[in-house]
């Protein structure tokens, strides 16, 4: 049988910018193709060899619950747990609203449900470094310099490219040596939820982010360069870059040698 590993998607926000349709339907089960996101992530997760996905749902929705039963149904080891916002707000409430499970694991996936990865075998790459001795692996990729004030991004080591010394969120291109910018793909130990307490930093929020800067400083984390496609359902503008991407995968004629 193989060993039990666990990955966590994440399913809980509140999507926003997508109101009044996310009122109603979660940004996650926008269609990327002929599937919802969140389905391809989880399918990415098994892939990698996730034998239980956990998806990390709002306390009140019921959408995405109902979806995984028909994967589930379907076969598909996954099953839909809500956060606890008793835990405090952000991204790193869906793992402590899981630590009992989480913590008898060796080592567990996180990937947010409104980012796609096309193509590619990131996580399962990723899963390798863990085994391979890091402390905490995270995805990144090369972004344009003048858009890395968008996003967080990641320092690396001037001897070593691979090893992380810190996150930084949305920082001043003219300090940024190398526009990589943090993909929602994590691999992760126990050892983490030492550190998902609210930060002023921030803003109060127990973010996920700061936690793995935190222990970048102390211990061996690494990046993972992805080769797949990045794509994101999280704002309007991009949900359409994602879809434009996808067809232009779909219809890419085959490379013949």
């Amino acid at each position: 049988m193989p060993e039990a590993w666990t990955a966590v998607v994440t399913a809980a926000g509140h999507a926003t910018r997508f109101r009044p349709f996310s009122t109603i339907v979660p940004k996650e089960m926008l269609p990327v193709g002929h599937r919802p996101a969140v389905d391809h992530v989880i399918s990415e997760c098994v892939r990698a060899g996730a034998t239980t996905v956990i998806v990390a749902t709002r306390p009140d929705d019921v959408v995405v619950p109902a979806y995984l039963d028909v994967l589930r149904d379907d076969g598909v080891p996954v099953e839909a747990i809500a956060e606890d916002l008793g835990h405090g707000y952000g991204s790193g409430t869906p793992l402590l609203t899981l630590r009992d499970r989480l913590s008898a694991q060796n080592s567990f996936a996180v990937a947010f449900g409104d980012e796609v990865l096309l193509g590619g075998h990131d996580l399962a790459a990723m899963r390798d470094l863990a085994n391979d001795g890091a402390d905490a692996v995270i995805a990144a990729q090369l972004v344009a310099p003048a858009d890395i004030a968008s996003f967080g991004v990641i320092d690396t080591h001037p001897d070593n490219p691979d090893r992380v010394l810190g996150i930084r969120q949305r920082p001043d291109p003219a300090t940024v040596v190398e526009p990589l910018a943090v993909v929602s793909r994590l691999i992760l130990r126990p050892s983490i939820f030492d550190l998902l307490v609210p930060t002023e930093h921030a803003r109060g929020e127990v973010d996920l982010g700061v936690a793995v800067g935190e222990i970048a400083r102390i211990a061996d984390v690494r990046v993972h360069r992805i080769s797949g496609r990045w794509v994101t359902v999280g704002e309007p503008h991009r949900y359409l870059e994602a879809l434009q991407t996808y067809w232009q995968l779909q219809t890419k004629p085959a490379v013949h040698p």
